[in-house]
């Protein structure tokens, strides 16, 4: 059914199915979310990644999957305001759910992430400056948060790991991986049209749109993926996932996003403010949940 309302388009023709389109896109993100986290604790095992770094650079990157398809669309469409605000919309509501559930689990361990804290912290008062100078981003400006995020990965592979490795129970097929990222993104593009259409029928601005509806379901691959880790344990693999899926948005898609020519920081005030405070706070609880 997911996938007849994707291709056929049936939700803008028949609105009432928006919410079963939600429902059953949720429940495939996290059916495919749980085989593409077995499957990324089997590739973490065979590298000798500690759960840290496989929430970094496994986790991390295949949940932005769809938020990467999603901003690259509407920015060859010259989309950048909605670009911006699906990338700004989803760190603000992910970092919520992750300061809101993450101590529920343990309350230990999060020094381990204080530096990308920091980072994250640091990209959204370069990006808050850069806003004071620019609404449609120049090209050139993608040269800094690219040299951000390299920055961040060459000290991340540089910082020695004394975590321990990754455990793993039961598997799946290693090609199940694949096929779950595929199932997330096209899940999270029928979120996405229906999104629209609410938009739509509420006549609500482009970046508001963006940052509160394409953001909100953009983070959902997120959030869920984290409260399976949770609930298989992997703490630092949620962590991980928190901290590298939002700088990797923060840092190298703003950056390619830039280099499209067409980003706009349009209307993003707050929630370059919100990102601020949400990183100082990830910051304290670095500090104070050791």
């Amino acid at each position: 059914m997911d996938l007849l309302i994707g291709i056929y388009h049936i939700t803008t023709a028949y609105n009432v199915l928006i919410i079963p389109d939600i429902i059953i896109s949720v429940a495939s993100i996290y059916i495919a979310g749980e085989i593409f986290l077995d499957v990324s604790y089997k590739v973490g095992k065979s590298l000798s990644f500690s759960e840290k770094y496989t929430g970094l650079f496994i986790v991390g990157f295949a949940a932005i999957a769809d938020e990467i398809v999603m901003s690259l669309m509407a920015s060859a469409e010259n989309l950048g305001t909605v670009s911006f605000g699906t990338i700004q919309g989803s760190n603000v509501i992910t970092l919520i759910a992750f300061l809101i559930i993450m101590p529920l689990y343990s309350r230990t361990g999060f020094s381990r992430f204080r530096m990308d804290s920091y980072v994250l912290a640091g990209t959204a008062i370069i990006i808050l400056i850069i806003s004071f100078y620019f609404v449609s981003i120049p090209f050139y400006i993608g040269f800094i948060t690219l040299i951000i995020f390299l920055f961040y990965i060459v000290k991340k592979i540089k910082s020695p790991s004394i975590e321990n490795k990754i455990t793993v129970e039961e598997v799946y097929p290693s090609y199940y991986g694949i096929l779950a990222i595929f199932v997330i993104i096209f899940a999270s593009y029928n979120m996405i049209n229906s999104a629209l259409i609410i938009s739509d029928v509420f006549k609500i601005n482009e970046f508001l749109s963006s940052f509160l509806l394409l953001g909100f379901f953009g983070s959902i691959p997120e959030v869920i993926m984290m409260s399976i880790s949770l609930h298989d344990n992997k703490k630092d693999v949620s962590t991980g996932l928190i901290a590298g899926s939002t700088i990797y948005k923060e840092t190298i898609l703003f950056s390619i996003i830039a280099f499209m020519g067409t980003l706009t920081l349009a209307n993003s005030l707050f929630s370059l403010i919100l990102m601020i405070i949400f990183s100082i706070i990830l910051i304290i609880y670095s500090i104070i949940f050791k």
